[in-house]
């Protein structure tokens, strides 16, 4: 019978079964991970996997594999930007888009959990947050069962950007009893160790903040009719602008907090300029958020498509504002004063050009994840290739801007051919991009304030 190792170095791997290769590439990738050493058959293992299953429901297993390869690869690097990286995330956006709804739960639930992973590592904890909830729950799925667990991972990191002794405390409890929770009951061993040793971590980061009451934190929502419908929306669909939407959507109290307030010793005048321009974007945003949530509930016809179109623009232009608050708070140097998030991060605003220092040598993680945050909505600057997903989006926005998109309903509307064709989406496809665009611009407002908070922590 084969080992593992046998069927690694084998020349011919057409003779063994897909499960023993798979199996095999894992052997593999685990002598990678224990001796930094990438194992000469790896790729070529990989890429036999990606050719047998094309076309077939467990491709996404052998992506997943080459996503743990560059990972493995990337910590190897000094640079925290990396190719491997960037590869890395692209891999895993393209196929949490493209196999949505497409492929058993079972590895749909490895596509979310492994991609949660990777965004929790970046710095992105909220989307990392945001994908875990997509899981599908299975009975006996090993990566679901990790769901809870895998939260718990994402809290702890989330709790780092956190500025209050109260608001930490209270993430980083719910992380230690998820974690605890997975470290007790999750059935394989790997599992259970895996999150015993980030349990430890839990415990040391609420040893370090010391005695704190969490027991009064609970805040009901005080609104009434329409707005307390309105505001529990909000809440469960963590569209509030409040750091404690993500640790307990059905507790936290229902306004938005963020906004910006400079230091008595800091310049004045800029620092009423910053204050005003944090206000109107958190004011464009509850506009933008209302709209949304009245537009939903409003049975299907034009003036509803035409409300979501908005949204879907404005959201868009969230962004490029966000980038300009960057550029002002940052101060600088821009050669090209309209840069939107795509390149504010680049020499000379051109992303050929090697990233700014205030990007490249910061420490300060939230910064980092609005750096990635921007990546998923324009697109990687080392990848030859661009996520469908995300290319599609853009088209979107630009024929909304300029031209013009046809709302279809039906199969018979969808034109075969001519200048029509490209300038169609469905109902269905508005409503979903108007609701993640506007969770996406919510997420950007919220690392930027992390971002800040940190700054003049």
């Amino acid at each position: 019978m084969s080992t593992l190792h046998d069927i690694a170095q084998s020349d011919d791997y057409g003779q063994f079964e897909l499960k023993e290769i798979y199996q095999a590439a894992q052997h593999l990738l685990q002598q990678f991970q224990k001796t930094r050493t990438e194992p000469e058959k790896l790729s070529e293992i990989i890429s036999h996997l990606k050719k047998r299953l094309e076309g077939q429901a467990a491709y996404p297993l052998a992506i997943l594999l080459e996503s743990s390869q560059l990972g493995i690869q990337h910590q190897l690097q000094k640079e925290w930007n990396s190719p491997m990286k960037q590869r890395q995330l692209f891999l895993f956006e393209s196929l949490h888009a493209q196999f949505r709804g497409k492929v058993p739960p079972t590895i749909w639930n490895q596509i979310c959990l492994n991609y949660a992973e990777a965004l929790i590592y970046v710095g992105r904890s909220i989307d990392g947050l945001d994908v875990l909830e997509q899981m599908t729950e299975g009975e006996k799925d090993p990566s679901y069962e990790r769901k809870d667990a895998e939260r718990g991972w994402g809290l702890l990191f989330y709790s780092t950007f956190l500025r209050g002794k109260e608001e930490k405390a209270e993430a980083l409890h719910l992380s230690r009893d998820l974690l605890q929770k997975g470290a007790e009951n999750i059935s394989n061993t790997n599992g259970r160790a895996l999150y015993a040793d980030r349990l430890k971590l839990a415990v040391k980061m609420l040893e370090e903040i010391g005695p704190v009451d969490i027991t009064g934190n609970y805040k009901p929502n005080f609104f009434e009719g329409r707005e307390w419908e309105y505001r529990d929306w909000c809440a469960k669909h963590r569209l509030l602008l409040n750091d404690n939407n993500e640790v307990d959507p059905s507790g936290t109290m229902r306004i938005d907090t963020l906004n910006y307030r400079h230091k008595e010793a800091d310049d004045e005048e800029r620092g009423a300029f910053l204050e005003a321009f944090m206000d109107s974007m958190v004011s464009e945003f509850t506009v933008l958020r209302w709209t949304l949530f009245e537009a939903l509930e409003k049975e299907p016809s034009p003036e509803r498509n035409e409300q979501l179109k908005a949204v879907y623009r404005q959201s868009f232009s969230l962004f490029s504002k966000v980038a300009q608050f960057v550029s002002h708070y940052y101060q600088l140097d821009m050669k090209d004063p309209r840069a939107g998030m795509q390149r504010i991060w680049f020499e000379e605003e051109k992303p050929a050009n090697p990233l700014k220092p205030f990007i490249r040598d910061t420490k300060n993680g939230a910064l980092k994840a609005l750096f990635w945050h921007s990546k998923e909505l324009f697109g990687y600057e080392q990848s030859k290739t661009q996520n469908i997903a995300t290319v599609r989006a853009l088209l979107l926005r630009d024929q909304m801007e300029r031209s013009f998109v046809q709302v279809i309903t039906k199969q018979e509307e969808i034109a075969q051919t001519g200048e029509l064709r490209k300038h169609q989406m469905t109902q269905i496809e508005l409503e979903r991009l108007a609701m993640t665009t506007a969770f996406k611009a919510r997420n950007a407002l919220m690392y930027l304030g992390f971002a800040v908070g940190l700054e003049k922590k």
